[in-house]
């Protein structure tokens, strides 16, 4: 008896850890724009989906994207008012795709206390790429390996990570700073734990398919730098267009 009770419990301890799934939040700045908003992430299966709010003149705006275990080259775009989506290949967005280990160049810069953690301070550049950013790892947050695994924007770039890991950085990155044409985006981090996520939070079943994607390009920096650029005017029409974009689905 004591030995179906043990195999009973060890299963359903097997199944609980198997089905635990993670989440983290991080807060966004921006040098000209101040605090723009927040990207809340869930992982859970080998599934991901981050959900980024961003401040805007005509209110928030909010960015749903999910990436799924079956299909680990596209990035489905999420309309949750419209019900429809619209999907990304990763390898053709250079924010969201991963280069070799070898097409990373790491320059460490030191070690410094950011957010109350104790982080390792780097540079990172991609050899295809005009942009950098620089980022604090810190290996004290909890089970920081399982949280960069969560492909979002600002995470789950496997090759990235081995190239900072033989450079001795090893760590979830608590602050990211990112550089593109004048403007700095900051991402600092806010929280992260373990808690199971519904299955729910990520399918796509009731959702259609659309042809035109939910924000454009899909690149956030892009569209914010965009809107920095225009009059008050071209801001609020742009706006106006998008508002309607996102509540029609097209």
């Amino acid at each position: 008896m004591k030995k179906s009770i043990t195999l009973v419990l060890a299963i359903v301890f097997s199944y609980a850890c198997f089905a635990q799934g993670y989440y983290f939040e991080m807060k966004m700045s921006s040098s000209k724009q101040g605090q723009m908003g927040t990207m809340k992430a869930y992982a859970q299966g080998g599934n991901s989906r981050s959900e980024i709010s961003v401040a805007t003149p005509m209110g928030n705006m909010d960015v749903v994207t999910l990436s799924l275990k079956e299909k680990p080259g596209l990035i489905y775009m999420v309309n949750e008012k419209s019900k429809t989506y619209s999907e990304m290949d990763i390898s053709k967005n250079e924010q969201w795709k991963d280069g070799s280990q070898d097409d990373y160049e790491i320059t460490v810069l030191g070690k410094e206390t950011v957010n109350g953690y104790k982080a390792i301070h780097v540079k990172v550049k991609r050899k295809d790429s005009k942009t950098e950013q620089e980022m604090w790892l810190s290996p004290d947050v909890v089970d920081f390996a399982t949280f960069m695994k969560a492909k979002t924007k600002f995470t789950g770039h496997e090759n990235l990570y081995k190239a900072l890991e033989a450079k001795g950085a090893i760590g979830f990155p608590v602050r990211i700073l990112a550089s593109e044409r004048g403007t700095e985006v900051q991402v600092d981090f806010v929280k992260a734990e373990k808690r199971e996520i519904p299955v729910s939070t990520f399918t796509l079943d009731g959702y259609t398919k659309s042809t035109s994607p939910v924000t454009g390009s899909g690149n956030m920096q892009d569209m914010i730098q965009k809107m920095q650029n225009m009059t008050p005017e071209e801001r609020k029409a742009f706006m106006e267009q998008m508002k309607q974009q996102y509540q029609q689905g097209h």
